[in-house]
């Protein structure tokens, strides 16, 4: 059947870093974003509109981005610009930030990007009732006694792009005008059959036809397609208004770079503290809040660099009543960065290799960043948690009690009072599995108060042995290349034992227009004293190759294999000046690993993190295709429709126990996309609370091994 829509007739140069030739650039795409809206139908659904005067939310108003959802809140935000992500903060007071860029909601750089600053991402709130406070025991008007607050932490750049200082961040005020303004025309979907008389009938291009008498009277539209009886029409039908919003500047901060900014207010995310005083303004039943920041590309002149940039992340907004400036602490205990790899140098490893190495493969210890935002010192304990992933292998380690001071005071939990907590050792070694080829683990850090356990926070890391090394963690924050045709690039590594090279895997970012879809040749070189020595391999005239899947690297195979023995290198020389922009970790740093030859001689790299290109060894086979989630079939989700009130959730694999034990959450959203319910994981929820409709259940633990989506109907 077709389906008709008729239409209504009524130079600045901007850059990571740079040294010398090598250049590090931004993502023209956010993959993430692309992969969200690609995959999740939630979000593939129509975007629901406001229609005039949105219900109001009440204080307080709280959000801390600490979430596995990429996009602002909907409960909380009325725009879904800002990307909330634990990739681009850097030593923030928590994991997770709201990320302004210039890409839009939909991963791509915004159309009317250029060179010169333009307006690009806004987070926006709902509509705030700055008119009444709703209290347990009463309801009563908020005025200006009541010591009203809005405050937030920022940081420019993080680890993305540094902002110019023309390329600020802005917050502004909005309070609802009297007036209401037209936002768009309402459509609706109605059969052909209703507007002709018999099936043989037609509707010719050129012919009128009116909305149904549900809609606006009068409004009509032309017809320009051939429609027959089995057809459908999309056609106006109302026109919709929203309140007008008065917007006025409240604060801004100019860009620049995060070591600078460090300089300069001593600390990577600062925290602003603004009353609301106005009471004629913003004291009403529709007060509104946004942030915008200015971005600016690089120019046409070098069009493979035209990417995203200029990067702020904001963080902890917070706006309620009984507050003052000294009102900076909040009582969470947190990490405020991810959990780290336990091998010495990489983020995984051959099995293969490991196993004949094992002692000088692993860390002595990791460290970790916990953080206190009470003003109150907590008795806290620590442990890591370690389960083989398929098998029976655990281990925990006991880092028993210690006080943790306010960060505000002491900063991050000290390695050198808290070592057992900050950098805990290791006291283990994965397991040999002599007869297997691969291994998994996942482990988790966990920090909670003594007294009150809810307190505290969980992050999770999977250590895998497949057959491949990898320095980078598998997500891009940057894009790496060299601005010189002729340039090469070498990666070292060195085995334990002899093995096989059996290919190369490779992550390259989309830039604007495939200004990066050039020729370059792929290299395999011997040692000369720590430095890529002679071309023992090389293909010429290979091209990036991309794919739709999220962050997947892309395997350029080895055949015959490449036998190899101690330490070696992996790289490309390119044919052209345009950077190949491979995908580039900004979390790990490889550097020492890293060689770039512009002019005959191999330079260290100057640049800090670590290149998305990996050696497969021994056994081919794509790693990055090995299905890592629990199998679809293996949930059960019942009694769907839900009739009783109550939805159950099992899993033939893995016990609630240990769903519940892995951080495993269960979020439900309606079809617009709202977050309707959020639990850890448990075998039967209660849908009393919900509206009968469509919903979506999403059960995840936050590392994408588990991640599992599901369409349920809810009757009353």
């Amino acid at each position: 059947m077709k389906r008709y829509i008729l239409l209504l007739i009524g130079a600045l140069l901007i850059q990571f870093n740079t040294f010398g030739q090598e250049q590090l650039s931004g993502l023209n795409t956010n993959p993430v974003i692309k992969y969200e809206i690609k995959n999740n139908e939630v979000l593939n659904q129509p975007q629901g509109k406001e229609v005039i005067f949105p219900v109001p939310i009440h204080l307080p108003i709280f959000d801390d981005f600490h979430t596995d959802i990429i996009f602002p809140d909907t409960a909380l935000f009325s725009d879904r610009d800002a990307f909330i992500n634990d990739d681009f903060p850097y030593r923030s007071v928590n994991i997770g930030a709201a990320t302004l860029d210039a890409i839009d909601d939909h991963g791509n750089i915004y159309p009317d990007a250029s060179m010169f600053p333009f307006i690009a991402d806004h987070l926006t709130s709902r509509p705030i009732r700055l008119d009444t406070l709703y209290l347990t025991n009463e309801t009563r008007a908020i005025t200006v006694a009541d010591s009203l607050y809005f405050s937030f932490f920022y940081q420019p750049q993080g680890r993305g792009n540094p902002p110019e200082s023309y390329d600020s961040l802005v917050l502004e005020f909005g309070y609802f005008d009297g007036d209401s303004v037209f936002a768009y025309m309402d459509s609706i979907s109605i059969p052909a059959s209703d507007y002709l008389l018999d099936p043989n009938d037609t509707i010719w291009p050129f012919d009128t036809i009116y909305a149904p008498p549900q809609c606006t009277p009068g409004v009509y539209m032309i017809n320009y397609d051939t429609i027959t009886w089995d057809d459908m029409i999309t056609l106006p039908c109302d026109s919709i208004f929203e309140p007008g919003i008065e917007w006025e500047y409240i604060w801004s901060s100019e860009g620049m770079r995060i070591d600078t900014f460090f300089q300069r207010y001593n600390t990577y995310s600062r925290q602003v503290m603004i009353p609301i005083t106005d009471s004629l303004k913003y004291l009403k039943k529709y007060f509104y809040y946004r942030f915008y920041n200015y971005a600016s590309l690089a120019s046409d002149i070098n069009p493979s660099w035209k990417s995203n940039c200029d990067q702020w992340n904001i963080d902890y907004i917070y706006l309620n009543v009984d507050r003052s400036n000294a009102d900076t602490s909040y009582r969470h205990i947190t990490f405020a960065e991810r959990a780290p790899s336990f091998l010495t140098n990489f983020t995984a490893m051959p099995l293969r290799q490991y196993r004949n190495d094992p002692t000088n493969q692993l860390k002595d210890s990791v460290k970790l960043y916990i953080t206190n935002l009470s003003a109150d010192t907590f008795n806290v304990y620590y442990e890591y948690l370690i389960d083989q992933r398929g098998a029976s292998y655990s281990h925990t380690y006991n880092g028993g009690f210690a006080n943790l001071y306010p960060f505000f005071k002491t900063g991050y939990q000290s390695c050198s009072n808290v070592p057992q907590h900050a950098c805990p050792p290791r006291d283990f070694l994965f397991p040999l599995n002599a007869d297997a080829d691969s291994s998994s683990y996942m482990v988790r850090h966990v920090i909670h108060d003594q007294s009150n356990p809810n307190l505290g926070d969980t992050i999770h890391f999977i250590q895998k042995f497949y057959n491949y090394y990898a320095y980078d963690d598998g997500t891009p924050e940057a894009g790496y290349g060299l601005s010189i045709a002729g340039g090469q690039v070498g990666y070292r590594f060195t085995l334990n034992i002899a093995d096989t090279l059996r290919g190369v895997a490779m992550f390259f970012n989309r830039v604007q227009n495939d200004q990066n879809d050039n020729f370059f040749t792929m290299k395999v070189w011997d040692n000369n004293n720590g430095k890529p020595g002679n071309v023992i391999w090389e293909q010429e005239d290979l091209k990036p190759k991309f794919s739709e899947a999220l962050n997947r690297m892309q395997i350029y195979e080895i055949n015959p294999p490449l036998a190899l023995i101690g330490t070696f290198f992996i790289g490309f020389e390119q044919t052209t000046a345009d950077i190949l922009n491979v995908g580039f970790d900004t979390h790990n740093d490889a550097s020492e690993f890293l060689y770039y030859n512009t002019s005959n001689n191999w330079e260290q790299s100057l640049m800090q993190g670590s290149l998305m290109m990996r050696p497969l060894l021994f056994y081919y086979y794509d790693p990055f295709s090995v299905e890592e989630l629990l199998p679809e079939e293996s949930w059960n989700i019942y009694p769907n429709p839900v009739n009783n009130g109550t939805l159950h959730i099992d899993n033939s694999v893995v016990s609630g126990f240990d769903l519940e034990r892995s951080g495993t959450t269960i979020n439900i959203y309606d079809m617009l996309g709202r977050k309707m319910i959020k639990v850890p994981f448990t075998n039967s929820i209660s849908t009393a609370a919900l509206p009968q409709g469509f919903y979506i259940v999403h059960i995840h633990d936050g590392t994408g091994s588990i991640n599992h989506m599901h369409k349920i109907i809810i009757n009353k």
